[in-house]
C-alpha cells in the first residue's frame, strides 16, 4: 500500500486539484481512491499497473464529478452539470495533461541535479529568474543559460523515447 500510496497519491491530488479546485477535498478524494483500491486489491492481483491506474483516476474523476454535481444541486444548476458534457473533457483533458506533466517530471530527475534542482525551481515552485540566482547565489543571465541547456536535454531525452516507441511499433507488425 505504501508504494502505490508514493506512487500516485499526489498525481491524483493534483488531478482531483485541476477539476474541484478545493485542495482539501482533492486530498481526501485521492485517500479514498487509494483506500478503495486497497480494499479491492483482489479484483485486481491479475490487472496491469495501468488497469490499476485508469481504476484510481476514475474513482477520483467520479468523485469530484459527484462534488460539482452536489454543489450545483445546491444553486439550482444540476440540469446545466448534467446536460453538458464539459466535465467529461475537462476530466480527460486534466487527465492527459496530469500524465504528461509525470512523464516529463520523470524526465526532470534523470537530469544532473544541478539541472533537475533548476527546473524543480521553476516550474514546480513557481520562481522568478532573479530569485532563483539569488537562492543559487549565480547570476540571472547564468540561470536562463542553465535553463536553456536544460530543455533541450529534456527536449532530447523526450523525442529519443517518442521515436524509440514510434520504432518498436513499426516493426512490431513485420
Amino acid at each position: 500500500m505504501k508504494i502505490f500510496f508514493e506512487l500516485y497519491y499526489s498525481r491524483l491530488t493534483y488531478f482531483a486539484g485541476s477539476l474541484i479546485n478545493h485542495q482539501s477535498e482533492a486530498q481526501d478524494f485521492a485517500q479514498e481512491a487509494l483506500v478503495s483500491f486497497w480494499q479491492r486489491r483482489a479484483d485486481f492481483r491479475h490487472s496491469t499497473l495501468s488497469q490499476a491506474e485508469a481504476f484510481l483516476f476514475t474513482v477520483v474523476r467520479n468523485k469530484c464529478y459527484n462534488l460539482l454535481k452536489h454543489l450545483k444541486m445546491k444553486t439550482g444548476k444540476e440540469a446545466e452539470l448534467l446536460s453538458s458534457p464539459d466535465f467529461e473533457v475537462e476530466a480527460e483533458a486534466r487527465f492527459i495533461q496530469e500524465d504528461v506533466f509525470n512523464q516529463v517530471y520523470k524526465e526532470i530527475q534523470q537530469l544532473p541535479e544541478a539541472q533537475a534542482q533548476l527546473l524543480k525551481m521553476i516550474f514546480v515552485e513557481g520562481l522568478e529568474t532573479d530569485e532563483i540566482a539569488a537562492r543559487l547565489a549565480i547570476t540571472p543571465n547564468n540561470v536562463r543559460n542553465q535553463k536553456a541547456r536544460a530543455l533541450e536535454k529534456i527536449r532530447a531525452l523526450i523525442l529519443r523515447k517518442r521515436l524509440l516507441i514510434i520504432f518498436l511499433l513499426m516493426f512490431s507488425f513485420f
